[in-house]
């Protein structure tokens, strides 16, 4: 068989792609061509053969081990699909499916979200001292210890640099990336082990296509050891000889998402099985740790340590996605989703199905297609979690920026309504998961101080400033996505809201309740457990034989940790009969139950929640964006609402003895979450320059308004008792999201006044611009220790300059407020200091 025959045959045989194919011809043609000169053409034909022969004969071998794989992934999924229940008893395939992709318990076994999640937070308990020594600093954001990242380059790319501190950290991070080298390997993948490896490498397409082919080029081949870098098709050294040809085809590839080599088929294509992926980022090797350092600062991500945690994160994710779905996720997801519409199908035509019964309203929705909705849901979901596709990444990236701006103008007062809410939701999810409510309690500050926090990270909790890769949610304000500027500003400005350490401090509240709780009862019996504790356990797999692991595992500090449980008695436990369970998956169970528990407890935003609006929309599309603008500042309430309708179906099915039951478990949070509300806005109140609100019974919309902040709906709360929000907006501009209105006033503000203008039509630009700065101004228009200053002193005072009718402004202003709220203003408009104290309205 000829070389090209035997290339057409695996190809036919699902062994090669058709790139790969045509990457193999073409190098076998330059070996060819080098061959031929000392070896002669039939001789240098054989050579090339037999290495063919052997390459295709490995991934054959490799091939079969992804199908078993696969096969024990379907047979495993097959099982948890049709033995799911609900909450009453029935199956229903398609809540089953969707909890495989990401759920927050109640389902038995862990979901893609989950796991990954759950491997980040062991890796990271491993990495503390590293995460620890590059924290960023509280005010600035800047990096601590930054001197020493040079030298931790060094050592991690095997040149000793003489810095012990760098040198141990280089070592606790090798580590890590070569026990995730060998999951994701056990999980189907092939990626060679390179002593040599160091860091991975990261291409920017956009930064290498803005330097331009010619220039990258030279670039990479000053920075790369060819005789180094191996051919992963081939096996073999790229060489300088093949040089220029290997880095043009990684180019187009770079620049393109690999389009460029695509063959047209009638098929969907894709990247393929993931097993088969991250080979790119170990191709090339660098002549020296500084080449790799110059490198990564022109074409890469430019932070080292950003750089180190996108590769834990993203591994991490598919790790999580490979091990639950199989080698080739993309494929099982298509398998699910036809199981799915099959089911519901069949229970829409009345035969026997695993799908739950709908109503007729849900029949006429449907229509002919039985089963769509469940699988845009599922797709979009699945997008969410694997990161979702870039129609236009220029405007994606622009558009992110916008909504960056608009979080730091408008969001000044969440750390607020955070303080004010967070208790009674964290108390909520306590004693719905079983756990003692009391015990926490003026805990936070504590759990805040930089002692606490370092412990409970390295015990089992995940540090959301290094979640860059993973989409990370911040509260309220959703994905935080864009230029690095945009991304810092945000970051920056929920650090001074207070957002940030209230959430940071809550959350590692939450995880050390677990931890202590479960210590607590570790004399008791798995059965004997109290029974809300005991479901929201068996919720992620925990079995009784995992409690006895887990039990066994009590730290010195007095805590059952995911950490202590790795660290316990070794890797494996003897526990009943021959069986034998390895301690990673009962730690990764309880990190993922620690995880999933704590979004119950201080609620941030699921990608359950966003995919329910946005779907798998690309960013960068009208459609995808137009969803992202409305989802801005709302994706926080409905991730709370979904999570607390979900607690109280399951409520409901639990032996509660008429003490703890759904009707009470809503009554207790909408208390709780109203008095929070209430108060944040009371607060907000006094440092608006406004007196306190009459709270009485007889004032409605104030406690309507109280209802919805509580519930993270705010801005859905001002129309409680007008037709505008508190930016300014009517409802429409609330519906379709604040970054819209902010475009929408940019262009009025600007164009709109012009041809207003033209028209003839009074126009005062003045107040208008000192309007919109008041809306739109970056932290100084919202935060709440500089909101009332800057709009008395700074913008009140520049009203006066460009609005001849500022006085008349200023009074229809104090008008408005007290005909909408009964409310003045003890701060009032217009005015550089307060004329009087502020009034406390009598209490109900």
């Amino acid at each position: 068989m000829s070389f090209r025959d035997c290339l057409i045959s695996a190809v036919e045989q699902g062994a090669l792609s058709r790139e790969e194919a045509q990457a193999l011809n073409d190098d076998f043609d330059a070996r060819f061509a080098e061959a031929r000169m000392s070896l002669g053409d039939d001789e240098a034909a054989r050579v090339a053969r037999e290495q063919l022969s052997r390459d295709l004969r490995m991934q054959a071998i490799e091939q079969r081990r992804r199908v078993a794989l696969m096969e024990g992934a379907r047979q495993r999924l097959k099982s948890e699909l049709i033995g799911y229940r609900d909450e009453q008893g029935r199956p229903d395939v398609y809540e089953a499916a969707m909890g495989v992709l990401s759920h927050y318990g109640y389902r038995g076994y862990s979901s893609v979200r989950g796991r990954s999640e759950a491997i980040i937070m062991l890796a990271q308990g491993r990495l503390n001292e590293a995460m620890w020594h590059w924290r960023r600093g509280l005010v600035s954001g800047r990096r601590h210890n930054l001197a020493d990242i040079e030298d931790l380059v060094k050592d991690l790319h095997g040149e000793p640099s003489g810095n012990e501190t760098a040198a141990g950290l280089a070592q606790s991070i090798t580590e890590v990336f070569e026990d995730l080298r060998q999951r994701f390997n056990a999980a189907g993948g092939a990626i060679a082990k390179r002593k040599d490896f160091g860091l991975p490498h990261t291409h920017d397409g956009l930064k290498i296509r803005k330097a331009g082919r010619d220039a990258w080029i030279a670039r990479a081949k000053e920075v790369f050891d060819f005789d180094r870098s191996v051919n992963p098709l081939t096996g073999e050294p790229i060489g300088a000889a093949g040089a220029d040809r290997f880095l043009n085809r990684m180019y187009d590839q770079v620049t393109t998402e690999n389009w460029v080599h695509m063959e047209p088929s009638m098929r969907t294509r894709g990247k393929g099985a993931l097993a088969s992926q991250r080979q790119d980022e170990r191709i090339l090797t660098p002549k020296s740790p500084a080449h790799w350092h110059a490198y990564n600062a022109e074409f890469g991500t430019g932070d080292v340590i950003e750089t180190i945690f996108n590769h834990i994160n993203s591994m991490a994710k598919d790790i999580a996605a490979m091990e639950i779905l199989g080698p080739n996720p993309d494929a099982m997801l298509e398998w699910m989703i036809q199981n799915v519409r099959r089911e519901v199908a069949r229970g829409a035509t009345g035969s026997p199905s695993l799908a739950r019964e709908t109503g007729p309203a849900a029949r006429w929705a449907t229509g002919t297609q039985p089963g769509g909705h469940a699988e845009w849901r599922m797709r979009g979901l699945y997008s969410h979690l694997r990161g979702r596709p870039v129609a236009a990444a220029g405007v994606a990236t622009l558009t992110a920026d916008i909504k960056n701006v608009v979080n730091s103008s408008l969001l000044g007062g969440a750390g607020i309504t955070a303080a004010a809410t967070d208790p009674f939701v964290e108390a909520m999810a306590k004693k719905l998961a079983g756990l003692p409510v009391m015990r926490d309690v003026g805990r936070m500050l504590e759990m805040i101080s930089a002692k606490s926090r370092r412990e409970i990270m390295r015990d089992g909790a995940i540090w959301d400033e290094y979640l860059q890769v993973m989409e990370g949610e911040a509260r309220f304000s959703g994905l935080v996505l864009g230029s690095n500027w945009s991304q810092y500003l945000v970051d920056r400005s929920m650090m001074a809201f207070g957002l940030k350490p209230i959430t940071t401090g809550r959350r590692l509240v939450h995880a050390r309740a677990w931890h202590a709780a479960l210590a607590d009862m570790a004399e008791t019996d798995f059965g004997a457990l109290p029974e809300r504790l005991r479901v929201s356990m068996e919720g992620f797999g925990i079995t009784a034989d995992d409690w006895e692991v887990m039990r066994g595992s009590i730290d010195d500090g007095g805590f059952i940790t995911p950490s202590s449980i790795m660290a316990s008695e070794g890797r494996l436990a003897d526990l009943a009969g021959q069986d034998r369970i390895p301690h990673r998956q009962v730690a990764e169970k309880f990190a993922e139950l620690i995880a999933s528990w704590t979004e119950r407890a201080v609620p941030s935003g699921t990608p359950n929640a966003r995919s329910w609006i946005t779907g798998g929309a690309p960013r960068g599309s009208f459609l995808g964006e137009l969803a992202d603008f409305g989802m801005q500042f709302k994706s926080f309430g409905l991730s709370l609402t979904t999570l607390q309708i979900e607690a109280m179906t399951r409520l409901g099915a639990l032996d509660s003895s008429g003490r703890f039951t759904a009707p009470a478990y809503f009554a207790q949070l909408s208390i709780g979450l109203t008095i929070g509300g209430a108060i944040a806005t009371q607060i907000m109140n006094l440092l608006d320059g406004k007196d306190l609100e009459d709270m009485g019974p007889e004032n409605r919309q104030f406690w309507v308004r109280s209802v919805f902040k509580g519930g993270g709906f705010g801005l859905l709360g001002d129309f409680a008792s007008a037709s505008s929000n508190r930016f300014g907006g009517g409802i429409i501009d609330t519906l379709q999201g604040p970054a819209l209105s902010l475009i929408g006033d940019t262009v009025d503000l600007t164009v709109g006044r012009n041809i207003a203008a033209a028209r003839g039509e009074t126009v005062n630009r003045g107040r208008e611009a000192v309007n919109f700065a008041g809306r739109y101004t970056p932290v100084l228009s919202s935060w709440w220790a500089t909101r009332g200053a800057y709009r008395r002193l700074v913008l009140d005072q520049l009203q006066w300059m460009v609005d001849p009718a500022a006085a008349k402004s200023f009074k229809a202003r104090q008008q408005n407020l007290e005909r909408r709220t009964g409310q003045e203003y003890w701060w009032e408009p217009g005015k550089a200091t307060p004329s009087r104290g502020p009034e406390v309205a009598p209490l109900p």
